[in-house]
């Protein structure tokens, strides 16, 4: 029995051994970081874009009919009125033929009721007519005098409309589009050809939000273009979109140039350029580091002592190409995560792989 107890016992002690198990590892994320310091801060910006007309005129038809002539091609320089697309005349033709028509009989019946009024205003004197016999005719004459004005109005309407069959310029400038061509049937209204008014030129521009204030604050913008980037150009800020673009989330803005000459041409590439400004002094951080979240950025910081991380909201002043200039929110010395911010949760234990001191520039 005593054997029996002790090898019992030494089965427990055996099996409670083996039902400890080693405590897990701890979690622990390598990390870049970087270690916050001032330097000079000098905001400048160059964008891209193209030149454009700043007012597009798209001329249409006022009548409806078949095109039978393209009178000018893309690209080619009109003057005002000059033709530019013909209709079918036939019937615009015919129109104004019946119209005309109903205007001779018009005027035929008017002088007849004239005619007739005069006789009876003799007659009425001799008293051969009553005096209601004299109003009755003067009834018709001027009955038959509205239906010539109005007869003489549908004529001048379908003389009009026979000359709206030639689509004109209605300004001068360079045809960038023709939406129609031969033997197609157009109605009234229809955008049948495009173009860039001349006068003034402009670059389009796709703006950050973080950039669109440095954009309406900066004083003497230039504009060179990429076939002669030697030649600068005055530029003024015209005006910013009221929202932005739902693809690409930035704004457009709109840089007129102000002393263009024969060599800025439409469609042409050209950069618009901001002057630098010294903003003093700021913080300096990659782009991989910034977080963002709906009320604003973020970075992670590691604590020196404990190794762990914890997120805090920095202000982002700035951005220059994958460089964010930080305004508030950080302070020197402090050790941020540059690298692997998106596996990160608060008090996370890291393991910096590498840590960098930026400098002044």
């Amino acid at each position: 029995m005593r054997h029996a107890a002790l090898a019992g016992l030494a089965m427990a002690m055996a099996l409670s051994g083996c039902s400890h198990k080693p405590p897990p590892a701890e979690d622990v994320r390598p990390v870049q970081t970087m270690v916050a310091s001032r330097v000079s801060a000098a905001l400048g910006a160059t964008y891209s874009g193209a030149i454009v007309a700043r007012n597009q005129s798209n001329q249409a038809f006022r009548v409806g009919g078949t095109v039978v002539k393209r009178l000018v091609e893309v690209g080619q320089h009109v003057a005002v009125d000059q033709a530019l697309i013909q209709l079918d005349p036939a019937n615009l033709d015919l129109n104004r033929q019946a119209a005309k028509a109903q205007l001779d009989a018009a005027r035929s019946k008017a002088a007849q009721s004239k005619v007739n009024l005069d006789r009876d205003a003799e007659l009425l004197k001799q008293e051969f007519i009553s005096q209601a016999e004299y109003d009755r005719d003067k009834v018709d004459l001027d009955t038959a005098t509205s239906q010539m004005q109005m007869a003489q109005a549908q004529y001048d309407e379908g003389t009009n409309q026979a000359g709206y069959g030639t689509l004109r310029a209605a300004v001068p400038g360079i045809v960038t589009a023709i939406n129609v061509d031969v033997g197609q049937v157009v109605n009234t209204a229809t955008a049948a050809v495009s173009i860039a008014r001349d006068g003034d030129r402009e670059v389009v521009v796709n703006v950050p939000e973080s950039r669109v204030q440095q954009l309406r604050d900066a004083k003497n913008p230039t504009i060179t273009l990429w076939a002669n980037p030697g030649r600068e150009y005055r530029a003024r800020l015209r005006r910013i979109d009221p929202d932005t673009d739902p693809t690409t989330r930035t704004y457009d803005a709109y840089v007129t140039v102000l002393d263009p000459d024969a060599a800025v041409l439409l469609g042409m590439t050209a950069y618009v350029h901001l002057p630098e400004i010294n903003q003093g002094t700021a913080f300096t951080l990659p782009l991989t580091a910034i977080v963002e979240k709906p009320d604003g950025a973020y970075v992670w910081l590691v604590d020196r002592g404990t190794s762990t991380v914890s997120l805090h909201p920095v202000r982002v002043s700035a951005i220059q190409g994958d460089v964010a200039l930080i305004g508030a929110g950080l302070a020197d010395g402090e050790v941020v995560v540059t690298a692997g911010v998106n596996l990160l949760h608060p008090d996370q234990k890291v393991r910096p792989a590498g840590t960098y001191g930026l400098r002044g520039s």
